[in-house]
């Protein structure tokens, strides 16, 4: 029956977090856990009848993690993350500006890597490592349902920032080369604004038109 979908964008950056459920078993699971995002995401969760039994964080820039803490005391769920983003969940903030609210640190209950699967229900999903934007960065995507959950690699007309501490662009073109070669109905969920496909990116390598 495939994956359900809810997008709750939160925080000043308006950053996206996702519940994604499997439909046919009702397990779900979080990804990304932007400031102040906790209370939707498990009132959602109960409305639907959905399970939450994993917490993912595509990376672990401050707008991505504010909520990470409180997402997994108010879940249970486990936290997992990239083993690069470890030291920054351990002391979270912004690089490049002083925040006005504190961030808890948090540290991950499992570790993704490239080729890994997060399995929800009967639902899986094969982790990619496309760093970049971050080092640290990982995003899911299920062929089967032909969906990417990108964070913030790819965006509706542009890609993630790579003027910021960690940041590289040829390491960011590195992994967008693995994203212009997913199947171009494939339907990306990006870290902020509307979702877009591998399709419609004609500025992604290697694709010069819209599919």
């Amino acid at each position: 029956m495939g994956i359900e979908i809810r997008t709750f964008p939160a925080g000043p950056l308006e950053t996206n977090a996702y519940l994604v459920a499997d439909a046919t078993s009702g397990e779900a699971v979080a990804i990304d856990a932007p400031p102040a995002v906790t209370a939707a995401l498990v009132a959602a969760a109960a409305t639907e009848g959905w399970r939450i039994g994993r917490i993912v964080l595509t990376h672990a820039h401050w707008d991505h993690i504010a909520d990470a803490a409180a997402l997994k005391a108010a879940t249970g769920a486990p936290l997992a993350a990239h083993p690069l983003a470890i030291p920054r969940l351990k002391e979270p903030g912004s690089a490049i500006f002083d925040l006005p609210f504190e961030i808890p640190p948090v540290e991950p209950d499992e570790l993704l890597d490239d080729g890994d699967e997060v399995r929800v229900g009967e639902t899986t999903f094969r982790v990619l490592f496309l760093p970049g934007h971050d080092p640290a960065h990982i995003a899911l995507h299920s062929a089967p349902d032909q969906a990417l959950f990108s964070g913030d690699v790819v965006f509706p007309g542009g890609h993630g920032r790579i003027d910021i501490p960690g940041a590289d662009q040829a390491t960011m073109d590195r992994s967008l080369v693995r994203v212009a070669a997913l199947p171009p109905e494939t339907v990306v969920y990006p870290g902020h604004g509307a979702t877009t496909t591998v399709g419609a990116e004609g500025w992604l390598p290697g694709r010069t038109r819209k599919d």
